[in-house]
């Protein structure tokens, strides 16, 4: 690493990468997309915490996110 910079070709970077579970890759994905973190402070920041409407407005944002699963 040179400067804090994350090289993923490296050899030892590749390495823990193949050792990570897939849900860990996929919060690292979503806590580094700028998309995101902006929706989802928005988001946070528009509902009222008792809000009858938070849960489905959470779903809505969710979903294109893939982080919702039909039940």
């Amino acid at each position: 690493m040179i400067d804090g910079a994350w090289d993923w070709r490296d050899d030892d970077a590749a390495s823990c990468l193949r050792a990570a579970e897939g849900v860990v890759l996929a919060q690292e994905f979503l806590r580094c997309n700028p998309v995101y973190r902006m929706g989802r402070e928005t988001l946070l920041h528009a509902l009222s915490p008792r809000s009858a409407a938070r849960e489905a407005a959470l779903a809505g944002f969710a979903w294109p996110w893939g982080l919702s699963f039909p039940v």
